[in-house]
């Protein structure tokens, strides 16, 4: 089972199929796309009975971000070796990690305003955090994804590497489209 989020509305796809959330529930669960992680064991197990009859084709120019308004994004840098090297940077001990303001999220087909400088872009994986999450044992960490997906990290360069360190991590990969994801969870 997949999520989608075409033409603002929750779908369920399979097999390029699309049933709307809303219509098929009965209302049991709304169209907007961002309710259902509130509700994500509950909206598997219906998801999980989904009858595809009738279903539309899904439309990819249609498919926005599955996760249109998450409460926090949190990142890690430089956590492939091909990255490090090319950085000119030492792999950390630990994870460097930042956050991202969830303003930047966008859909896989949206058009991004150029903010000018310099951009430049990291593909990514998405894990999405399906319920509500602290101090969860390392065995016990897959019980709260609710899926993956694609993403890309874009970065004004110029703006994130200014000033002393820390820098402007934040600032520069937060403009307004910056964090695509998509096409589906």
């Amino acid at each position: 089972m997949r999520v989608a989020n075409q033409a603002g509305r929750l779908q369920v796809v399979a097999d390029g199929i699309a049933v709307d959330v809303e219509a098929a529930s009965g209302g049991r669960f709304s169209a907007e796309p961002q309710q259902i992680y509130d509700r994500w064991d509950e909206f598997t197990a219906w998801a999980a009975t989904v009858d595809f009859t009738g279903g539309v084709p899904v439309v990819e120019s249609e498919l926005g971000a599955p996760v249109p308004r998450p409460g926090q994004i949190f990142a890690v840098g430089v956590n492939y070796a091909d990255h490090v090297e090319e950085s000119g940077l030492t792999l950390p001990d630990a994870p460097f990690v930042f956050t991202k303001f969830p303003a930047s999220i966008t859909g896989p087909y949206d058009t991004i305003e150029h903010p000018g400088g310099s951009v430049d872009f990291e593909v990514e994986l998405v894990v999405v955090i399906g319920k509500e999450a602290r101090h969860v044992p390392v065995s016990e960490g897959w019980e709260y994804v609710a899926g993956l997906t694609l993403g890309q990290d874009l970065s004004e360069r110029d703006l994130q590497l200014s000033g002393p360190p820390p820098q402007q991590f934040t600032l520069g990969k937060s403009f307004a489209g910056f964090a695509p994801i998509g096409p589906v969870l």
